[in-house]
């Protein structure tokens, strides 16, 4: 028999016996607390999405796409070969996500972020994770994704507070809103201070080892990949024991997340880490030939362009002078 549908109108509950009004309350307040959640819920949601999409943080995210870092200027010979100086408030030489290697991508991530590709900017697992390893051990880690750590590198400070790590997520949860996985890389590889003045695998791989980063062997991307946890320690021109303690550590990282065998592993923490002569000399006062023009031409371009200055300038000077 068919249920009377005036039997749970609001006048029929109030109306009813006790018994038969609570019989009558039971069989909707479930239904009503769901459709109340959601309602909430999903208000929540709106009011969410709508601060994110137009806060500050959206705002300056949306801004990186016109970020023109700072870059080396260099000055030719006139054989447009040989390199008679440079200039540099921080020594940067870009690269596009397809010349970063795959080497230099996978050290990155074996040390930084093994589950880059799986999150969208926060990784809860990675944060319980963290937590238990720090709570269960003597051990510090921590669950900032790579896409946090550019946030942080970026816009916000180093400041160890709760109000910097809620910065942290809403910056890293817009970039991820903005930009492809692929392109956070590549701005990550370029950005990163690896000590010594250089900004950005490039500009380390030549400071350190007198190469492309196109050329790096596994331990020597390791361990470039190590290096900006803590650059002041980790920098090999500073503490060679501790930044091989630290590519030993990169090494076995990308072994066991899968960017590496055991046996490139084991062949590539027997080798003592070998910088190039030039890595030795960065920071000692040097005299050349050229170093006259070279100041009147720094000097020149700083009236005309301030600090826009072109990437490559050819001076009319043998290079054989």
């Amino acid at each position: 028999m068919a249920k009377d549908p005036r039997t749970f109108s609001p006048r029929a509950v109030f109306n009813a016996p006790p018994a038969e009004r609570q019989r009558m309350l039971r069989s909707f307040w479930l239904p009503a607390v769901l459709i109340l959640a959601l309602a909430a819920g999903g208000l929540t949601g709106i009011i969410a999405a709508y601060e994110l999409n137009y806060s500050r943080a959206a705002n300056e995210v949306a801004a990186l796409a016109a970020y023109r870092p700072s870059v080396v200027t260099r000055i030719y010979a006139d054989d447009g070969k040989t390199v008679i100086g440079e200039f540099a408030l921080e020594k940067r030489i870009p690269l596009k996500y397809e010349e970063i290697p795959s080497v230099m991508k996978n050290a990155i991530l074996a040390v930084e972020d093994a589950r880059f590709y799986d999150h969208v900017g926060i990784d809860p697992i990675r944060i319980i994770g963290a937590a238990w390893k720090n709570l269960t051990t003597d051990r510090v880690e921590g669950g900032s994704t790579l896409t946090q750590q550019l946030a942080k590198n970026l816009f916000l400070t180093r400041k160890q507070t709760i109000a910097r790590k809620v910065n942290e997520w809403a910056m890293a949860l817009q970039i991820e809103r903005y930009y492809t996985k692929n392109q956070i890389m590549e701005l990550y590889a370029n950005y990163i201070f690896l000590g010594a003045n250089a900004y950005g695998i490039e500009a380390a791989a030549e400071t350190y080892f007198g190469k492309q980063a196109k050329d790096l062997t596994i331990g020597e991307a390791a361990l470039l990949a190590g290096i900006p946890k803590a650059s002041s320690e980790y920098a090999p021109l500073i503490n060679p024991g501790k930044a091989k303690e630290r590519r030993d550590l990169v090494l076995d990282l990308m072994a066991k997340n899968g960017f590496a065998t055991q046996a490139e592993v084991e062949a590539a923490k027997a080798k003592p880490i070998q910088l190039a002569d030039i890595a030795y000399y960065q920071s000692l006062p040097k005299s050349t030939p050229f170093d006259y023009p070279v100041e009147y031409i720094r000097q020149d371009l700083e009236d005309k362009y301030t600090l826009a200055w072109p990437r490559v300038v050819y001076l009319s000077i043998r290079a054989s002078m």
